[in-house]
């Protein structure tokens, strides 16, 4: 099973996850999950990206907190053999900050970066000229030819939302769930690691 993930969080550096969404996907089925979580601050900066403030938190979270829903989400994360986000390792420190708040370990066991990944392939210049820039999530969307209409819709189809955009983690790992689909159509690399993790059944030696 692979999980397609992404987080909004309180900063930058690793505070606090106000909203975490995945998608999971196995050779039988897709399943999506959200979560908002209270928190007491958010810094200016996120809110501009995000628009969530503690207020609008509190009243999305029904007042629950990461540690509410934390047994959940371990078990699905434990469960995947494939981890996917864009920039991954960004959401892997929250992730993992989030669960040393309660003393608890985060385990996963392979990850993904599509971020780096399409690196190479996309091959944006950087304005120095000087190697190539990491793509946006929006710039890889587009390069798959996947449009904004595509995942709003599917992001309807999996969350059961409407009106869910770009840096609403719903959206962004909807985003990153059709990108890395459409992806392993077309890249032979990418395609064999789709294959490989979405049909491995974990056993006892994964653990």
């Amino acid at each position: 099973m692979i999980i397609f993930f992404d987080t909004e969080t309180t900063g930058l550096i690793p505070g606090r996850i106000i909203q975490l969404s995945y998608i999971m996907q196995s050779e039988t089925e897709v399943r999506a999950k959200n979560f908002f979580f209270a928190v007491e601050y958010v810094e200016p900066s996120a809110v501009a990206v995000h628009g969530f403030t503690p207020e609008k938190l509190a009243v999305l979270s029904g007042g629950k907190t990461f540690s509410c829903d934390i047994d959940e989400i371990y078990d699905d994360f434990a469960a995947a053999d494939l981890i996917v986000a864009h920039n991954v390792r960004f959401d892997i420190n929250f992730m993992i900050a989030e669960f040393c708040y309660q003393d608890r370990r985060f385990r996963y066991k392979n990850e993904f970066d599509t971020m780096k990944f399409f690196t190479p392939i996309m091959k944006l210049t950087r304005e120095n000229h000087k190697g190539y820039k990491y793509p946006k999530l929006s710039e890889m969307v587009e390069y798959l030819d996947i449009y904004p209409y595509d995942v709003t819709r599917k992001t309807a189809e999996l969350f059961s939302v409407t009106g869910a955009g770009g840096h609403d983690a719903r959206y962004d790992s909807t985003a990153l769930y059709l990108a890395f689909n459409e992806g392993a159509k077309r890249v032979e690399e990418l395609s064999d690691i789709k294959r490989k993790h979405i049909s491995h059944s974990p056993d006892e030696d994964d653990f």
